[in-house]
């Protein structure tokens, strides 16, 4: 499930999915989106850690693939879970292989944010932070949302600190200036990139 932005942003660059849809943190808590009825055509899997609302598997992605097969699905969608894993490394790493070559990831998750456990909150992550996790994939559509509707900033070289940007100053009498950033969530999407063939020469080449 996701916030406003986050369905927003997703149907605007993805309407349509010509294969299986896996969404990573899909229990409907009733204050978030839904994204499974923008993909009623495609098979979908709704997975979490606790049963519910949305939830066809549970599953920790952390530990495993809860019995998905590899290279399945066309679309992954993970909103608002990287900074609940205590070892997201080991999440990206099963979430790529459950996405065929070619497949898509939408990963949404916050860089600046109030703490807010569930079960426990760990991490922050830039831009950077998420290609890192993922290098099997190429990135495209870098976008900052806020809690305003609708409200999103590219994020580009042209532009690297467009957070700074967005920063708004207050001196209270008699109190030091202080500086506050707006609550951003990093929004993009990858690619994951075709396997490598080794050649018979022991050479590699693109599958």
């Amino acid at each position: 499930m996701g916030d406003v932005n986050q369905v927003r942003f997703l149907h605007r660059l993805m309407p349509r999915c010509e294969g299986p849809v896996l969404e990573i943190g899909s229990k409907d808590y009733g204050s978030t989106s839904s994204f499974r009825e923008f993909y009623s055509r495609s098979e979908y899997i709704g997975v979490d850690l606790a049963p519910g609302p949305g939830v066809d598997l549970v599953a920790d992605l952390t530990s495993g693939t809860g019995g998905l097969p590899d290279g399945h699905f066309a679309l992954a969608i993970c909103c608002s879970v990287l900074e609940h894993v205590p070892k997201p490394w080991k999440m990206a790493e099963n979430i790529t292989r459950l996405l065929r070559p070619g497949g898509k990831l939408y990963v949404s998750a916050p860089w600046v944010w109030r703490y807010h456990p569930y079960p426990d909150d760990y991490f922050r992550f830039s831009h950077r932070g998420i290609a890192s996790l993922f290098e099997e994939f190429e990135w495209a559509h870098l976008h900052y949302s806020t809690t305003a509707d609708n409200e999103f900033f590219p994020i580009d070289v042209k532009n690297p600190v467009v957070d700074n940007t967005l920063a708004v100053f207050h001196e209270p009498a008699g109190q030091a200036r202080r500086k506050y950033l707006p609550y951003l969530m990093v929004n993009m999407i990858g690619k994951r990139r075709a396997a490598m063939a080794t050649a018979p020469s022991g050479t590699r080449a693109a599958a």
